[in-house]
């Protein structure tokens, strides 16, 4: 349980701090500008005109800082989504959801028939394997001596419980894909809102220069929410996809080597 907490709480601090930096940096941007301006009224007309051509010209960065803390927000959760999902594409395959050549071995064990030393043998087998197959087999051999419908339903309850843990892990990206085009909305209503407070703060008009701030806000924060929210529900719907089909087939393995446990009139059925 520790070990599932301290992720959270070390997530949590990250995004507590930038909210922070962020909340921190906008007045200092607003004090800068401002002395900017200062200094270029002092000097010559064309130096304070060169000096508002310059501030109107905002680049991806200024756009990015002009987001704020759901922008820094965002960009954290971009970071942990696709790391999540890179190092799962990686890990969450067909050949570690079902070991190779596992059921080829438990089915050699029983070759002779089922005997006590055959079912050691595939206990031995399956133990070290922590593939759905291996825990439903493992589940399985442990209700050996209650019989055959108590060894069925131990490997249902034993295939499901890991079929769930491996859905619940990769639903973390279908989280922060729905998280993220929130905040990216959150983002947009925050600049659009700080657009019209600006206009009317100033009913003669407002330099549109003043406005490029809230507007870029407005925008980089659907981008952002969006590049995280298309990407993470792709490779959310892949790994769900891996999982899903692991499971078939870890259920029709199981069916196969439980017949050999199976009462003998059913079998002759």
């Amino acid at each position: 349980m520790l070990s599932r907490v301290r992720p959270a709480v070390s997530i949590l601090s990250v995004l507590t701090l930038l909210v922070a930096v962020g909340t921190l940096m906008p007045g200092a941007e607003e004090a800068a500008a401002a002395a900017g301006a200062a200094g270029a009224a002092a000097t010559t007309p064309g130096a304070a005109e060169a000096g508002a051509k310059a501030h109107k010209a905002l680049s991806l960065l200024d756009l990015i800082i002009a987001g704020g803390p759901i922008e820094y927000a965002l960009l954290v959760m971009s970071m942990i989504t696709y790391s999540l999902a890179l190092q799962w594409t990686f890990t969450i395959k067909a050949d570690t959801l079902i070991t190779p050549g596992l059921a080829d071995d438990v089915h050699a064990a029983f070759a002779d028939g089922v005997t006590d030393e055959a079912v050691e043998k595939a206990r031995e087998i399956v133990e070290p394997d922590i593939s759905l197959l291996g825990m439903a087999l493992k589940g399985a051999l442990d209700k050996k001596d209650i019989g055959y419908t108590a060894m069925r339903e131990a490997a249902e309850i034993a295939g499901a419980a890991e079929h769930n843990r491996l859905i619940t892990k990769v639903s973390w990206l279908s989280l922060f894909s729905s998280s993220a085009t929130l905040g990216g909305l959150l983002g947009t209503v925050s600049g659009i809102i700080g657009s019209f407070l600006k206009m009317a703060a100033n009913p003669g008009g407002v330099d549109p220069s003043q406005l490029a701030e809230n507007i870029g806000e407005a925008l980089v924060c659907t981008a952002t929410g969006l590049i995280i929210a298309i990407g993470g529900l792709m490779f959310f719907f892949m790994l769900r996809g891996r999982v899903n089909q692991a499971a078939m087939d870890s259920a029709v393995l199981t069916s196969e080597i439980l017949d050999y446990f199976r009462p003998q009139e059913a079998q002759a059925h």
